[in-house]
């Protein structure tokens, strides 16, 4: 493997650690790393010609590993690499206005799990069609469309900015968006289905976030919504910032259990100590502060 292929595989462990190690999203750390690695292989592509390709076999993927057992970590790095500007342009515009949306509503934990459960699955799909080839593949489309149906599938009714095409637009329904853009990704697929676009994938990444978001909901439903109260007043002692204000809001307004343990799972993961400011464990802080006396 080249020295350049490490440095893009020492960019992701290190976004991914940053991600967990910090308040910011995961979706914005995802599109800094996307953006950070393609800068660096093209601009170092254009200074040693051929760099560029070797790079590209060395990370990203091709269905006959699934046959030879070879480069596996490709199931990984293939996310995290785009062929040219128009391809990394429309992945991380949707991963953004998606991806913030999701994550802000769900917690980082389940956009994370959604993100690179539907990435593999997005992957799978589109070697089944391509069984043994040595075609390669790339591009984080698969996982992007994964976070799509999941937010479709959760949230179809919320408002969120978007592009459709090249409008865009500050407040479109969910659901109208993603109609708008499956229907464009069905129009391509049906006008050019021998082109270079990783049809299958995305339709499996987006069929695999919807099946992902049913499973989240009804473990939610199930499970963490038996614990999770209509009142949670007490929670109103941990707001200490706008950001919490908005978030406590949500918990209040939400009208579905699921909706509203979510909700509180993310400000839970937000809230710090009010006496000393320190993170919390559970629902106590070791300077002594209790949420429930």
């Amino acid at each position: 493997m080249y020295w350049l292929s490490y440095m893009v595989i020492a960019l992701i462990i290190g976004g991914l650690i940053m991600a967990w190690k910090t308040e910011v999203y995961l979706t914005q750390i995802l599109v800094i790393v996307n953006l950070l690695i393609f800068m660096l292989v093209n601009i170092t592509g254009f200074r040693y010609p051929g760099l560029r390709e070797t790079v590209f076999n060395d990370l990203a993927g091709r269905a006959v590993y699934l046959q030879t057992g070879e480069s596996l970590h490709t199931f990984l790095t293939l996310m995290f690499l785009h062929a040219n500007y128009m391809h990394i342009a429309g992945n991380i515009l949707v991963l953004f206005f998606i991806g913030i949306a999701l994550e802000d509503r769900v917690g980082k934990g389940r956009v994370t799990m959604l993100f690179f459960t539907t990435g593999l699955i997005a992957t799978l799909g589109q070697y089944s069609i391509n069984w043994g080839s040595g075609t390669l593949n790339l591009g984080a489309s698969g996982a992007v469309m994964g976070l799509m149906g999941a937010m479709v599938y959760l949230y179809p009714r919320d408002r969120i900015p978007m592009f459709l095409g090249p409008i865009f637009m500050p407040a479109v329904r969910v659901d109208l968006a993603v109609v708008v853009f499956v229907a464009m990704q069905t129009g391509i697929a049906l006008l050019d289905p021998h082109g270079n676009i990783a049809h299958a994938a995305h339709f499996a990444g987006f069929a695999g976030g919807m099946f992902m978001a049913l499973l989240m909901r009804g473990y939610i439903t199930g499970q963490g919504a038996k614990t999770v109260e209509k009142d949670h007043t007490h929670l109103k002692k941990l707001v200490t910032n706008s950001e919490l204000h908005r978030i406590y809001e949500n918990i209040n307004k939400a009208d579905t259990p699921e909706i509203r343990e979510a909700w509180v799972e993310h400000f839970m993961e937000k809230a710090v100590c009010p006496v000393c400011s320190r993170p919390l464990k559970g629902n106590r802080c070791d300077c002594g502060f209790r949420l429930r006396e």
